[in-house]
C-alpha cells in the first residue's frame, strides 16, 4: 500500500484509523479489483482473508440446504468482511459475495488478528463496526417480520444508496427479488409504485433514485438505527 493512496483512503475504518493503528495494517494491505458475483466468504469454509471495501458493495446472504437464500446484511465502503474474523472464528455460516462491483484491500486473516492483539484501540474500532454490523441485520430482522414489501424495498434501496457514488444503483429486479425473498413480480409492482410517486425511476438493471427524502419516508423508522452509528455517505 503506498503511501500516496493514504489520503484518498475511501473505506471509512481504515480512514478512521489513528496513523499508529493504520501502519500496522499497511504493509499487508493490497488492493484488489471486486468482480460482480464474486465470492468472498463460502459458507464452512476457512476465512482466508478479510476485505476492507474501497468501492462496490457485498452482501451477506443467509441460506437453507433447499436452498432458500435472503439477505442479511450490506457492506460497502463503511466496513469490511468477515467480521467472523474479529471474534478469533476461522468460519462463518454465511455467504458473501460481491453486489456491486469495485475495489477492497485485502489482507490475510493472520495479519489482521496479529494486529489487533497488537493495539487495543485498532481492536476496539473493527468491534465498534461488528456491533453496527449486528444492528444492521437486526434492522433486516425486524422489516421482513413487520413492515410491508415497500417499507422493506425502501429501506434495502437506501442502504445501496448509501454505499454507491451516486443516485444511479446497478441492480435487476432478480437480484432484489433474491434479496427480500419474494417473487419477482411483487418488486416490480412495488418499484413501479415508487416510481408513479416520483420517487424513483426504474428501468431494466439501472434503478435511479429521484427523491431520497420521500424514499427515507416511506421506509420509516425501520431505516437509520445503523446509520446513526455509522454514515457511509458522510466524508
Amino acid at each position: 500500500m503506498e503511501s500516496t493512496s493514504v489520503a484518498t483512503l475511501t473505506n471509512q475504518l481504515l480512514a478512521g484509523l489513528s496513523a499508529d493503528d493504520l501502519a500496522l495494517l499497511m504493509p499487508h494491505l493490497a488492493l484488489v479489483e471486486l468482480t460482480r458475483y464474486q465470492v468472498l466468504i463460502e459458507p464452512d469454509e476457512k476465512i482466508e482473508h478479510c476485505w476492507f471495501i474501497e468501492a462496490g458493495i457485498a452482501s451477506i446472504v443467509a441460506g437453507t440446504l433447499r436452498g432458500d437464500q435472503t439477505e442479511v446484511g450490506l457492506v460497502g465502503r463503511d466496513g469490511m468482511v468477515d467480521v467472523a474474523v474479529l471474534h478469533t472464528l476461522d468460519q462463518s455460516v454465511l455467504r458473501v459475495f460481491v453486489q456491486a462491483p469495485g475495489q477492497a484491500y485485502r489482507i490475510a486473516v493472520p495479519a489482521l488478528q496479529d494486529a489487533m492483539q497488537r493495539s487495543d484501540t485498532l481492536r476496539g474500532a473493527l468491534l465498534r463496526y461488528s456491533h453496527t454490523l449486528l444492528v444492521q441485520v437486526a434492522g433486516t430482522t425486524l422489516a421482513n417480520a413487520s413492515c410491508t414489501l415497500e417499507e422493506r424495498l425502501a429501506r434495502w434501496l437506501l442502504m445501496y444508496h448509501d454505499r454507491s457514488p451516486g443516485d444511479e444503483l446497478l441492480m435487476t429486479h432478480e437480484i432484489l427479488s433474491l434479496m427480500l425473498n419474494v417473487r419477482r413480480a411483487g418488486v416490480s409492482l412495488t418499484l413501479q409504485a415508487l416510481q408513479t410517486k416520483g420517487i424513483l425511476t426504474s428501468r431494466r438493471g439501472l434503478i435511479t433514485v429521484a427523491d431520497r427524502g420521500a424514499l427515507e419516508r416511506v421506509a420509516g423508522d425501520v431505516y437509520g438505527a445503523a446509520e446513526r452509528l455509522s454514515s457511509p455517505r458522510s466524508g
